[in-house]
């Protein structure tokens, strides 16, 4: 599979597209190095790219299956120092400042990677493997073509999850993370809006309610609403937030 990365000189990316389009090549790239069948792109990444989000991801996670952690840590480190990674960042006057490998297990390994532009600023982003298994079924289709042709990309195809598994995904994430996050609520908002999914994980669902109730305009402010096209931040203000946090408990109040 060929990628054209093409650059023109009057394209102009945010750091949140600077951080995406490195997410976008990374993905690429590991498609052509393990195993498609092996992973499935998950969280953030997996709705804005499928499923529609407008919420840009500031990491990409992603589940993995028996694929040894020094095959899988080697693989992702020739990626990451690659001449070829290097040249395509290079494009977007992008390059990668830093790579650290906080954690190599046999349940999670995680690189954390500094981008840095040509004016100095950083940008942190983050990859995830976690071998907690997949969920079936896995869905192989290319990246939005729309989000494709922003970045001038030819298609990418990706191992992903569907609406369904991400909507249950997404409530046990929000109620089992140590730190109760926003953006947990707003995905499961966007898929209830946008797939109306009826099938949740009942198990999770009255905890996931709790979580949902704690979390303030500030912390959606701060994890979400910058994570959105610049244009679309004005729309959502406090009294948003609280519409979007009651559609979502009681939405999953009827799934549970």
């Amino acid at each position: 599979m060929y990628v054209n990365y093409v650059y023109h000189e009057n394209m102009k990316h945010d750091p949140v597209q600077s951080i995406e389009f490195f997410h976008l090549v990374f993905l690429d790239q590991l498609g052509r190095k393990l195993d498609q069948r092996l992973y499935a792109l998950k969280g953030g990444c997996n709705l804005r790219f499928f499923l529609g989000s407008i919420r840009y991801s500031q990491d990409i996670d992603i589940d993995v299956h028996t694929v040894r952690v020094d095959t899988l840590q080697k693989t992702v480190n020739t990626i990451l120092k690659s001449p070829a990674m290097a040249s395509y960042l290079r494009t977007k006057g992008i390059e990668i400042e830093q790579v650290s490998e906080p954690k190599q297990t046999e349940t999670t390994q995680r690189w954390k990677i500094r981008l840095k532009d040509h004016s100095g600023t950083i940008f942190p982003t983050k990859i995830e493997f976690s071998r907690s298994g997949l969920d079936h079924p896995i869905e192989f289709v290319p990246i939005d073509q729309a989000i494709l042709n922003h970045y001038r990309l030819h298609p990418i195809f990706v191992p992903h999850y569907g609406a369904t598994i991400a909507f249950k995904q997404k409530i046990r994430a929000l109620s089992l993370r140590t730190e109760t996050q926003a953006r947990d609520v707003w995905d499961l908002f966007h898929l209830i809006h946008a797939y109306g999914v009826k099938e949740g994980d009942g198990e999770h669902v009255q905890k996931a309610c709790e979580n949902a109730c704690t979390i303030s305009f500030e912390d959606f402010r701060d994890q979400v609403l910058a994570f959105f096209p610049g244009e679309l931040q004005s729309q959502y203000n406090k009294e948003t937030w609280e519409t979007i946090q009651l559609k979502v408990i009681e939405y999953l109040e009827g799934v549970k």
